[in-house]
């Protein structure tokens, strides 16, 4: 990256079970430390049951956090649930760094087998449970629901979207460094 380009934030979105956190793995090992900060956006953690409140007040923690990381010509990488018209009522555009989305989707079945097979023990269901709010059906049902729908909002907004069926990590983020490099 040359100097007289601008740092940005970019916020690898989607709902649970495209496999954020899997390609976010690979996106650690694809970009260079010295260049990108690649982050969860839970990784401060999830208080029981969630919610829309902690989920602007980590957005807002991210974006000052991509604000800090530009003083040492650093991007931010955010993986985690990011809503382009959420982000549009947290983000302060005249302060905050310039920001790109990109959604991760998965179809209705992809998501459903995903999700069941991660949360199959006992210790995983309690913790879904616990932050989501709801049983592991209900928040599987309502991923597989919401994704069509979170996609609709990606493409009114014209952000990139990569589709994860049928792909590995590797391969979805092989896709999000092209999208990330040629921003």
């Amino acid at each position: 990256m040359s100097k007289d380009e601008k740092n940005k934030i970019y916020f690898i979105s989607g709902v649970s079970g495209v496999g954020k956190t899997s390609t976010m793995a690979h996106l650690k090992n694809l970009l260079s430390h010295d260049f990108y900060d690649i982050r969860d956006l839970d990784e401060r953690g999830v208080p029981d049951g969630g919610g829309l409140d902690w989920l602007k007040n980590e957005t807002r923690y991210w974006l000052n956090v991509a604000k800090q990381n530009a003083v040492n010509n650093k991007n931010t990488i955010i993986c985690g649930f990011a809503n382009p018209e959420l982000f549009r009522e947290v983000s302060i555009p005249e302060e905050d760094m310039p920001a790109q989305l990109i959604l991760l989707h998965a179809s209705g079945e992809y998501l459903e087998q995903r999700l069941h097979d991660r949360h199959a023990t006992p210790e995983s269901i309690k913790e879904i449970e616990r932050a989501s709010g709801v049983t592991v059906d209900q928040f599987v049902k309502n991923n597989v629901e919401f994704a069509p729908k979170f996609r609709a909002i990606f493409e009114k907004y014209d952000f990139p979207i990569i589709d994860t069926d049928n792909r590995t990590p590797l391969d979805v983020a092989e896709i999000a460094v092209k999208i990330i490099t040629n921003s």
